[in-house]
């Protein structure tokens, strides 16, 4: 949550929140502090009998679309992470949460295996605000009026698909190994 908070009010801070709020670094960065200021809260709302929710739904989709971020400010859009909002936003944010996956939340096994389907849900809906927007960002790659756009939009969705059962297989492996490790031995008496 810290690490989406400094990367998005940096931002912020440089270019205004009108000139910030299109791009989908910022709201995906926005979507975290929300996300996992929620899991924070959550053993509050249950009274502190549960410490994170059981459907892990909420991890796996941001994970996705900060996965799908980083990659793509890294690779396609040649970035830059010199700025600190740049660094939070494009590789830092999108580490801790896929540590967080892979390494730290309690219930990624129960992930079902329709739940990468839905993890195309946000950039989905980013996508629709991009074409209603008009928002003109990201240059030539992800042009609405060029020709190939409905393929790089199709090549977009199977990556995010792709990385979504990538860390669904990466959590149901992480859950056979913990169940099929034997239980520690007792110590030996003599």
């Amino acid at each position: 949550m810290a690490f989406a908070c400094i990367g998005f009010l940096s931002i912020v801070g440089e270019v205004g929140l009108q000139s910030a709020m299109p791009g989908l670094s910022q709201q995906a960065s926005l979507f975290t502090a929300i996300v996992y200021t929620g899991l924070l809260l959550y053993p509050a709302f249950t009274g502190g009998r549960r410490h994170e929710p059981r459907s892990p739904w909420w991890r796996g989709a941001t994970a996705v679309l900060l996965l799908l971020v980083a990659v793509t400010f890294l690779t396609l859009m040649g970035g830059d992470v010199s700025e600190t909002w740049s660094l939070f936003e494009h590789v830092l944010t999108p580490l801790v949460v896929l540590v967080d996956w892979l390494a730290i939340g309690r219930h990624q096994s129960a992930a079902a295996w329709w739940h990468p389907l839905t993890w195309i849900g946000p950039p989905l809906a980013y996508l629709v605000y991009f074409l209603a927007a008009d928002v003109g960002l990201y240059g030539s790659f992800l042009d609405p009026d060029d020709d190939a756009f409905a393929l790089t939009v199709l090549g977009f969705l199977a990556a995010v698909l792709a990385a979504g059962y990538l860390l669904y297989g990466c959590a149901k492996v992480k859950a056979l190994a913990t169940t099929s490790a034997p239980p520690p031995q007792p110590p030996l008496r003599y």
